[in-house]
Protein backbone atom coordinates (compact mmCIF):
# COMPACT_ATOMS: atom_id res chain seq x y z
CA UNK A 1 0.00 0.00 0.00
CA UNK A 2 1.31 3.27 -0.79
CA UNK A 3 1.65 5.52 2.38
CA UNK A 4 1.05 8.49 0.56
CA UNK A 5 -2.84 7.54 -0.17
CA UNK A 6 -5.51 7.59 1.53
CA UNK A 7 -7.08 5.10 2.36
CA UNK A 8 -10.30 3.94 4.16
CA UNK A 9 -10.17 1.40 7.28
CA UNK A 10 -9.59 -2.19 7.30
CA UNK A 11 -11.57 -2.34 10.52
CA UNK A 12 -13.24 -0.69 12.77
CA UNK A 13 -14.62 -1.04 16.84
CA UNK A 14 -17.16 0.11 18.14
CA UNK A 15 -17.96 0.73 22.02
CA UNK A 16 -20.88 0.90 23.31
CA UNK A 17 -22.43 3.55 26.26
CA UNK A 18 -22.68 3.40 29.92
CA UNK A 19 -25.38 0.76 30.74
CA UNK A 20 -25.38 -0.55 27.40
CA UNK A 21 -24.31 -2.99 25.48
CA UNK A 22 -22.77 -4.39 22.31
CA UNK A 23 -25.71 -4.33 20.59
CA UNK A 24 -26.55 -1.29 20.28
CA UNK A 25 -24.53 -0.76 17.55
CA UNK A 26 -25.84 -3.42 15.34
CA UNK A 27 -27.38 -1.21 13.22
CA UNK A 28 -24.01 0.74 12.72
CA UNK A 29 -22.48 -2.58 12.66
CA UNK A 30 -24.45 -4.21 9.83
CA UNK A 31 -24.02 -1.15 6.93
CA UNK A 32 -20.19 -1.90 8.23
CA UNK A 33 -19.98 -5.33 7.41
CA UNK A 34 -21.98 -5.32 4.76
CA UNK A 35 -18.68 -3.14 2.98
CA UNK A 36 -16.60 -5.66 3.61
CA UNK A 37 -15.07 -3.78 7.06
CA UNK A 38 -13.94 -6.12 9.88
CA UNK A 39 -15.92 -4.90 13.14
CA UNK A 40 -14.94 -5.27 16.54
CA UNK A 41 -17.70 -4.54 19.45
CA UNK A 42 -16.29 -5.27 22.80
CA UNK A 43 -18.12 -5.96 25.50
CA UNK A 44 -17.01 -3.62 28.85
CA UNK A 45 -16.08 -5.16 31.69
CA UNK A 46 -17.90 -2.81 34.00
CA UNK A 47 -20.95 -3.96 32.83
CA UNK A 48 -20.76 -7.81 33.73
CA UNK A 49 -18.20 -7.60 36.71
CA UNK A 50 -19.26 -6.54 39.85
CA UNK A 51 -16.18 -4.70 40.32
CA UNK A 52 -14.57 -3.43 36.73
CA UNK A 53 -14.31 -0.08 36.04
CA UNK A 54 -13.61 2.23 33.60
CA UNK A 55 -9.38 1.17 33.79
CA UNK A 56 -10.90 -2.57 33.21
CA UNK A 57 -13.14 -1.12 30.22
CA UNK A 58 -9.99 0.63 28.43
CA UNK A 59 -8.00 -2.82 28.71
CA UNK A 60 -10.92 -4.68 27.12
CA UNK A 61 -10.56 -1.98 24.17
CA UNK A 62 -7.08 -2.08 24.11
CA UNK A 63 -7.22 -6.17 23.50
CA UNK A 64 -9.78 -5.27 20.73
CA UNK A 65 -7.67 -2.84 19.14
CA UNK A 66 -4.32 -4.85 19.31
CA UNK A 67 -6.33 -7.79 17.37
CA UNK A 68 -7.67 -5.54 14.63
CA UNK A 69 -6.34 -5.64 10.83
CA UNK A 70 -4.86 -2.02 10.68
CA UNK A 71 -5.68 0.57 9.36
CA UNK A 72 -8.24 1.01 12.22
CA UNK A 73 -11.17 3.10 13.21
CA UNK A 74 -11.67 3.65 16.90
CA UNK A 75 -15.17 4.69 18.00
CA UNK A 76 -17.23 5.39 21.02
CA UNK A 77 -20.71 6.63 22.04
CA UNK A 78 -21.23 8.61 25.05
CA UNK A 79 -19.39 6.93 27.89
CA UNK A 80 -17.69 4.91 25.26
CA UNK A 81 -15.57 7.24 23.66
CA UNK A 82 -14.24 8.34 27.27
CA UNK A 83 -12.79 4.46 26.66
CA UNK A 84 -11.09 4.94 23.23
CA UNK A 85 -9.59 8.15 24.37
CA UNK A 86 -7.36 6.34 27.08
CA UNK A 87 -7.41 2.86 25.10
CA UNK A 88 -6.18 3.73 22.45
CA UNK A 89 -3.14 5.42 23.38
CA UNK A 90 0.15 4.02 22.15
CA UNK A 91 -1.95 1.77 20.03
CA UNK A 92 0.04 1.63 16.50
CA UNK A 93 -2.88 -0.03 14.44
CA UNK A 94 -5.45 3.41 15.30
CA UNK A 95 -5.75 5.69 12.74
CA UNK A 96 -8.42 7.45 13.40
CA UNK A 97 -10.97 8.05 16.50
CA UNK A 98 -14.67 8.81 16.01
CA UNK A 99 -16.31 10.38 19.32
CA UNK A 100 -20.27 10.14 18.87
CA UNK A 101 -22.28 12.11 21.14
CA UNK A 102 -19.62 12.98 23.50
CA UNK A 103 -17.12 15.53 23.81
CA UNK A 104 -13.20 14.15 24.82
CA UNK A 105 -12.25 13.56 28.49
CA UNK A 106 -8.47 15.85 29.70
CA UNK A 107 -6.35 13.50 31.41
CA UNK A 108 -7.08 13.63 34.80
CA UNK A 109 -4.33 11.77 36.58
CA UNK A 110 -5.70 10.46 40.11
CA UNK A 111 -8.89 9.36 41.20
CA UNK A 112 -12.23 11.37 40.60
CA UNK A 113 -15.12 12.14 42.52
CA UNK A 114 -17.71 9.42 41.77
CA UNK A 115 -20.61 10.86 43.41
CA UNK A 116 -21.73 13.19 40.75
CA UNK A 117 -25.13 10.40 40.52
CA UNK A 118 -25.20 10.37 44.13
CA UNK A 119 -29.22 11.20 45.14
CA UNK A 120 -30.34 11.73 41.85
CA UNK A 121 -34.01 11.00 41.46
CA UNK A 122 -33.22 9.36 37.60
CA UNK A 123 -30.56 6.33 38.97
CA UNK A 124 -31.87 3.41 40.74
CA UNK A 125 -28.67 1.65 43.20
CA UNK A 126 -28.43 -1.65 43.61
CA UNK A 127 -26.44 -3.42 46.71
CA UNK A 128 -23.15 -3.69 45.35
CA UNK A 129 -22.94 0.30 44.60
CA UNK A 130 -23.75 -0.05 40.82
CA UNK A 131 -26.39 2.11 39.19
CA UNK A 132 -28.22 2.45 36.43
CA UNK A 133 -31.50 5.00 34.80
CA UNK A 134 -34.61 3.98 35.49
CA UNK A 135 -37.37 3.77 32.91
CA UNK A 136 -37.41 7.97 32.55
CA UNK A 137 -34.66 8.06 29.93
CA UNK A 138 -36.98 6.80 27.60
CA UNK A 139 -39.77 9.66 27.35
CA UNK A 140 -40.05 11.35 24.47
CA UNK A 141 -38.31 8.98 22.38
CA UNK A 142 -39.01 8.54 18.75
CA UNK A 143 -37.14 5.01 17.81
CA UNK A 144 -38.20 2.59 15.14
CA UNK A 145 -39.78 -0.12 16.28
CA UNK A 146 -36.54 -2.79 15.80
CA UNK A 147 -35.20 -0.39 18.82
CA UNK A 148 -37.58 -0.26 20.93
CA UNK A 149 -37.64 -4.12 20.49
CA UNK A 150 -34.27 -4.75 21.55
CA UNK A 151 -34.23 -2.00 24.42
CA UNK A 152 -37.64 -4.69 25.28
CA UNK A 153 -34.99 -7.80 25.35
CA UNK A 154 -32.32 -6.07 26.04
CA UNK A 155 -32.72 -3.54 29.06
CA UNK A 156 -30.31 -1.20 30.49
CA UNK A 157 -27.33 -2.54 32.37
CA UNK A 158 -25.74 -1.10 35.83
CA UNK A 159 -22.48 -0.45 36.07
CA UNK A 160 -20.12 0.50 38.91
CA UNK A 161 -19.26 3.35 40.62
CA UNK A 162 -15.42 2.87 38.96
CA UNK A 163 -16.79 4.05 35.71
CA UNK A 164 -16.84 7.23 37.44
CA UNK A 165 -14.03 7.40 39.55
CA UNK A 166 -10.50 5.62 38.14
CA UNK A 167 -8.34 8.08 36.77
CA UNK A 168 -8.22 9.13 33.24
CA UNK A 169 -4.37 8.61 32.40
CA UNK A 170 -4.19 9.56 28.73
CA UNK A 171 -5.70 11.52 25.70
CA UNK A 172 -5.31 10.16 22.47
CA UNK A 173 -7.52 12.37 20.95
CA UNK A 174 -4.46 15.06 21.49
CA UNK A 175 -2.74 13.09 18.84
CA UNK A 176 -4.90 10.93 16.75
CA UNK A 177 -6.92 12.64 14.65
CA UNK A 178 -10.71 12.77 15.99
CA UNK A 179 -14.02 13.65 14.84
CA UNK A 180 -17.13 14.29 17.06
CA UNK A 181 -20.45 14.31 16.30
CA UNK A 182 -22.97 15.56 18.07
CA UNK A 183 -26.37 15.63 17.40
CA UNK A 184 -28.36 19.10 17.70
CA UNK A 185 -31.24 17.86 19.79
CA UNK A 186 -28.86 15.93 22.55
CA UNK A 187 -29.94 17.67 25.88
CA UNK A 188 -27.13 15.91 27.42
CA UNK A 189 -24.45 17.99 26.09
CA UNK A 190 -24.56 21.37 26.65
CA UNK A 191 -23.25 24.69 25.30
CA UNK A 192 -20.27 24.85 27.33
CA UNK A 193 -19.28 21.12 25.96
CA UNK A 194 -20.19 22.02 22.23
CA UNK A 195 -17.81 25.16 22.93
CA UNK A 196 -15.14 23.20 24.43
CA UNK A 197 -15.13 20.48 22.23
CA UNK A 198 -14.55 22.95 19.15
CA UNK A 199 -12.11 24.40 21.25
CA UNK A 200 -10.23 20.83 21.32
CA UNK A 201 -11.02 19.59 18.56
CA UNK A 202 -10.57 20.90 14.43
CA UNK A 203 -13.41 18.27 13.19
CA UNK A 204 -16.76 18.82 15.05
CA UNK A 205 -19.82 18.03 13.02
CA UNK A 206 -23.31 18.68 13.97
CA UNK A 207 -25.93 15.94 13.11
CA UNK A 208 -29.76 15.84 13.25
CA UNK A 209 -30.25 13.48 16.41
CA UNK A 210 -30.66 13.61 19.98
CA UNK A 211 -28.27 11.99 21.76
CA UNK A 212 -28.92 8.27 20.11
CA UNK A 213 -27.45 8.87 16.94
CA UNK A 214 -25.84 4.89 16.44
CA UNK A 215 -30.15 4.04 16.49
CA UNK A 216 -31.46 7.09 14.87
CA UNK A 217 -28.64 8.00 11.35
CA UNK A 218 -26.58 4.82 11.52
CA UNK A 219 -26.10 5.00 7.79
CA UNK A 220 -24.55 8.85 8.81
CA UNK A 221 -22.36 6.90 11.34
CA UNK A 222 -21.10 4.31 9.00
CA UNK A 223 -20.03 6.81 6.34
CA UNK A 224 -18.25 8.96 8.88
CA UNK A 225 -16.47 5.73 10.26
CA UNK A 226 -15.54 5.00 6.60
CA UNK A 227 -14.08 7.85 5.30
CA UNK A 228 -10.25 8.18 3.85
CA UNK A 229 -8.17 8.17 7.13
CA UNK A 230 -5.40 11.08 6.80
CA UNK A 231 -2.30 10.35 5.19
CA UNK A 232 0.87 9.83 7.58
CA UNK A 233 2.55 12.73 7.49
CA UNK A 234 6.74 11.89 7.26
CA UNK A 235 8.91 13.03 10.49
Amino acid sequence: MDASRPSTPRSVVLVHGMWGRPGDWQWVQRRLEDRGVGVLVPDLPSHRLPDAGFLDDVEEVKAAIRSSAPPTCVAGWSYGADVIGVAAEGEANVARLVYVSSVPQKIHPDPRDGGIFDGSPIMVWDDQDRFVLNDAWKEGRDFRPEVWEHYATNPLRAVTRRTLSDPIPAAAWEHIPTTILLGNRDDLNGEQQRVWAREAVADVRDVDSDHFVPHNIPEIVADVLLEDLPVPQPH
